[in-house]
């Protein structure tokens, strides 16, 4: 046993010392280096911008109240960049189960309709049709529940709408979104 273990053991330290980096030893091998010659600095320099991290505008809107009569949005104008990535916080402050709301960005002038096609889809469509009038749509957010989306703005300049569809909260709950 104890001569195997003479026999194994400068075989051992002779394959240890061939496999550390040239820098364990101290001695740094100028051949090593030169074929180790891929960094930062040599990479080419590329002059685009890389737009895959673009800037997102964050927004902010609430359903406020309790009661049919008291429902209505936080704000009835938003204001984006055309084409611009949008993070919205939809905050329902509703209490009662009634309460129940939702955010549907549409094309200009076509709140309503988007609305009363939203009430055919019902609960399992999160009262949302899925037509070309519709820009961007927030999941449907319970009492007391905040719901976040993200949607790119639409490229055209102008005021599109924006509505709850859940069933006879459209015409109190409505607002422009002004993309410039």
């Amino acid at each position: 046993m104890k001569k195997r273990f003479h026999t194994l053991m400068p075989l051992l330290l002779l394959l240890l010392w061939s496999c550390s980096p040239p820098e364990a030893d101290g001695n740094l091998n100028v051949n090593d280096m030169a074929s180790d010659s891929a960094t930062a600095a040599s990479a080419p320099l590329n002059e685009d911008q890389d737009t895959t991290l673009q800037k997102i505008q964050e927004l902010s809107l609430h359903a406020l109240g309790n009661s049919l009569d008291e429902i209505k949005f936080s704000k009835d104008t938003l204001e984006v960049k055309a084409g611009a990535l949008v993070k919205l916080t939809f905050v329902n402050e509703g209490v009662d189960m009634p309460m129940v709301h939702n955010v549907v960005f549409t094309a200009p002038g076509k709140f309503k309709q988007v609305a009363l096609a939203g009430d055919k889809v019902g609960a399992s469509g999160g009262y949302v049709p899925e037509n070309d009038l519709v820009v961007a749509s927030s999941p449907i957010a319970l009492p007391g529940q905040t719901v976040e989306m993200e949607f790119t703005a639409p490229t055209a300049p102008g005021s599109y709408d924006f509505v709850c569809t859940y069933p006879s909260h459209w015409s109190k709950m409505n607002g422009v979104l002004i993309v410039k």
